[in-house]
């Protein structure tokens, strides 16, 4: 089965996606690429445009609700790694199916993660 969230990608044009800024390239080699954020306060950074009447993260590539990737998938940050899609190992994620909704995706259901055994990969 397809993982839903290649095909979705809405939660990273809905809702702002801030970290603490250690999490950026320039403090953590490796980390979320500081050319791709901008500063919230002293002790958070936020992707660059999801700090915005209209989000969309600068690292979402494709069109949302029909084929989407992200662009530093690896290097993404916690509050991105930690997003789980809705019903994900059985846990109801209200804010998944606010951001499909939002996009005009109906919510996901239990059904979709019948096969996966592990978290999907958005990349």
């Amino acid at each position: 089965m397809p993982n839903p969230c290649l095909n979705c990608g809405a939660c990273c044009a809905f809702f702002r996606a801030s970290f603490y800024w250690a999490e950026a390239d320039d403090a953590t080699p490796g980390g979320v690429p500081i050319e791709l954020t901008e500063q919230v306060n002293d002790l958070h950074r936020a992707m660059r445009g999801t700090n915005q009447v209209a989000p969309r993260c600068v690292a979402l590539q494709g069109v949302v609700g029909v084929s989407v990737h992200c662009s530093i998938y690896e290097q993404r940050s916690s509050t991105c790694s930690d997003f789980a899609p809705s019903w994900f190992e059985g846990v109801h994620n209200e804010r998944c199916d606010q951001a499909r909704v939002a996009h005009g995706m109906a919510p996901l259901t239990p059904e979709i993660w019948d096969a996966p055994e592990e978290m999907p990969r958005v990349a």
